[in-house]
């Protein structure tokens, strides 16, 4: 049985299709600042499991269950199962979770029944939910029961307490493990029920007691607030238009602020946490639905970036985030990550949204406030990144429990040459030299812009000797395609992969090299029908079930699409992002999970799902946005006041409507149809104070 999340700020929970929280379903429970407060929590009617029937997701911030009763004995009285209508709804309001339960009698009899919900407090380091042992723990404190509350409190190793209050309404009878309820119904009445259960940290004040009602108007506002300032994307299609409401909906919840406004955590339930690669390219992705997202971003990783040399968590001067966690386990340095700078991509991917920023909203405070923050980044690409002085950036793990692989493909057997031995770092990995090229291309233009051209001048210079140097030593004349990454030996790994698709979205390739990688792209080796395979099926190492090595991650698509769309391959384009737009439509409410089986549409008649993707997450979720970008084929530059269009539609998509794009100042509306064989352009509103032009070529 899969699992269905909810999430507000830091507060998230992971149930069962009946709403229950079970230890048996890996990873279930309610959390908060990567600590697992609850891992049992499960609702029983007279001590009988309920009978499932339906559930749904409403708005992105409700769960709502639909259940019966098993079969009743109560004393003489037995009642037969489905008498009761059970209604169970859920949501998290600030650090509290939210259980409604309303029961109903549809029998013709009186019914008398208690409803139970056993209870367990965890305090686990969200490491031990995933597999950690630890020698040591904190103390839990004996429980506290007062008439309608249960508290369990529990006192880290890291000093700090961790403190789970769980509320009944009225007539609630409570025990240190089991929660009841006494319902009496005549025929055609009903009863309700509700349960607040609040996660706290250390002298944190509690929140205020609200009914289920009122929490859930709150939580309502909050989300209206923020689909009034996002693009309204609507197409011809319905399918297509629950695929972006969907991942509208799920950015909503991912978004996470620590004191620098709404940006993107990774996912639910393990990366609920800033992570400056995902973070940095779902903020990308999903420019064109709202900037202010990128802005977010951008000042949440600038306010945690490297300061000094420090061997423990791979930090340097300049270095930007690449993970940040608040559990016991990251608090002891029993894990590296509480602040974790090991990922060799985020900081050039950092000037990468920098850039593209302020060319999309021409924002001066913002570009005067985070260049000194740019500027460090490219200081530490400069004096610590490349570790052989051969002009590409290399990773090399240096600690003990940290990430072996360092650029996203970061599972352990992702490095791997053609005949299945694994290369050793240092490694030039092929996308973050493009990265690389791409970041110092774009602060070049941006220096041009504020008129320092020595700064200008040399990074042109040094990006056009990174270009050169990098189809020398990456490109392979036979497959004419280039290598995955050079090891440690220099030596090319030459496993056919995804990506130099990244590659392409950068810029780094040659125009006569880019319909090379774009054929390879979408060739039958890598193009599973569905999407882009992270490895082509005609590898010796490529298998449909493994992680990097041949499943389909819906963001590394986008990213390629988006790369298409900048060398004009506009076909090319259709075909990715119709595959998948119909990938997205064969997993529940539309929505696209982190990633999915590799097995291609000749081998499966549907999508075989990866068992434990994080869904939502925050690149699956951008993606149908850099899909929408790509598609219009649009590049925005407030700065020079030119924005250009070069869209295509897919077959099933007669029209698309974009209201509200921001740039510059103000937004700009279109609409692009399909009339008379060919596509067409019309811009219907234009505040931004750009120049908006239709080009139909590179």
């Amino acid at each position: 049985m899969s699992y269905i999340s909810l999430k507000h700020g830091e507060t998230f929970s992971v149930t069962n299709h009946y709403g229950d929280i079970e230890e048996t379903l890996n990873g279930t429970g309610i959390y908060y600042k990567d600590t697992r407060y609850l891992k049992r929590y499960v609702m029983k009617v007279n001590n009988q499991p309920c009978i499932f029937l339906t559930k749904k997701q409403t708005k992105g911030i409700e769960n709502s269950f639909k259940l019966s009763n098993s079969d009743i004995q109560n004393g003489d009285s037995r009642y037969e199962k489905m008498d009761l209508e059970i209604n169970r709804s859920q949501l998290i309001y600030n650090e509290t979770f939210y259980d409604k339960v309303e029961v109903a009698n549809g029998s013709q009899k009186d019914i008398n029944c208690c409803l139970s919900f056993s209870v367990e407090a965890a305090f686990e380091d969200i490491f031990e939910v995933r597999g950690a042992k630890r020698e040591k723990r904190g103390k839990m404190k004996e429980c506290s029961i007062t008439e309608n509350t249960l508290l369990f409190s529990y006192r880290g190793l890291d000093g700090l307490e961790r403190k789970l209050h769980i509320t009944g309404t009225n007539g609630v009878q409570i025990t240190e493990n089991e929660i009841k309820f006494n319902v009496s119904l005549a025929p055609g009445e009903k009863d309700i029920v509700e349960l607040r259960i609040e996660v706290l940290l250390d002298a944190q004040p509690a929140n205020e007691a609200l009914s289920y009602q009122d929490a859930r108007y709150k939580l309502e506002q909050k989300l209206y607030a923020w689909f009034a300032r996002q693009t309204k994307i609507t197409t011809s299609n319905p399918t297509i238009n629950r695929t972006l409401k969907q991942a509208e909906l799920d950015l909503y919840m991912l978004s996470t602020d620590t004191g620098h406004g709404h940006f993107p955590i990774a996912g639910i339930p393990w990366y609920s946490v800033p992570f400056g690669r995902d973070s940095i390219l779902a903020a990308i992705q999903t420019l064109v639905l709202d900037p202010s997202l990128a802005k977010n971003t951008l000042r949440t990783l600038a306010a945690v970036q490297g300061e000094t040399i420090n061997s423990s968590n791979e930090e340097a001067p300049g270095k930007i985030l690449h993970e940040m966690r608040n559990g016991e386990m990251a608090n002891l340095g029993e894990v590296p990550y509480k602040r974790y700078y090991g990922s060799i991509d985020a900081t050039p991917l950092f000037i990468v949204l920098f850039t593209e920023t302020i060319r999309w909203t021409g924002d001066q405070n913002l570009l005067n406030e985070l260049l000194p923050s740019v500027e460090r980044a490219l200081a530490y690409l400069e004096e610590y990144a490349d570790l052989d002085g051969d002009t590409f950036i290399e990773y090399h793990n240096q600690v003990s429990g940290g990430l072996a692989v360092q650029s996203w493909k970061d599972s352990t057997h992702s490095m791997v040459h053609k005949d299945g031995t694994h290369s050793e770092s240092p490694m030039a990995v092929v996308e973050v030299q493009g990265y690389l090229y791409d970041a110092k291309q774009k602060m070049a233009e941006l220096y041009d812009y504020m008129g320092n051209m020595e700064q200008a001048d040399q990074l042109r210079k040094e990006a056009v000797e990174l270009q050169e140097k990098f189809n020398a030593k990456f490109w392979m004349e036979n497959e004419k395609y280039y290598a995955l990454a050079l090891d440690k030996e220099k030596k090319q790994v030459q496993t056919i992969t995804s990506d130099p698709g990244h590659a392409l979205w950068s810029g780094i390739v040659p125009p006569e090299k880019g319909i090379e990688i774009a054929n390879t792209l979408l060739g039958e080796g890598l193009f599973s029908g569905w999407g882009i395979r992270t490895m082509s099926k005609d590898e010796k190492v490529y298998s449909p079930v493994a992680y990097h090595n041949g499943t389909v991650w819906p963001h590394d698509n986008s990213i390629i699409a988006l790369g298409l769309a900048k060398y004009g391959f506009k076909e090319q384009v259709n075909q990715l992002a119709s595959a998948l737009f119909a990938s997205a439509e064969q997993f529940e409410d539309n929505r696209l999970p982190e990633l999915f089986c590799g097995y291609g549409v000749d081998q499966e008649e549907t999508i075989v799902p990866y068992p434990v993707a994080c869904s939502p997450q925050a690149w699956a979720a951008g993606t149908p946005f850099a899909l929408a970008q790509a598609l219009l084929g649009l590049q925005v530059d407030s700065l020079n006041k030119v924005i250009r269009l070069n869209p295509i539609l897919p077959e099933n998509i007669d029209w698309m409507e974009f209201t509200g794009i921001h740039a510059g100042n103000g937004q700009f509306d279109l609409i692009i149809k399909r009339e008379n064989e060919g596509i067409t352009l019309e811009i219907t509103k234009n505040t931004s104070g750009s120049e908006i032009s239709q080009v139909t070529n590179h």
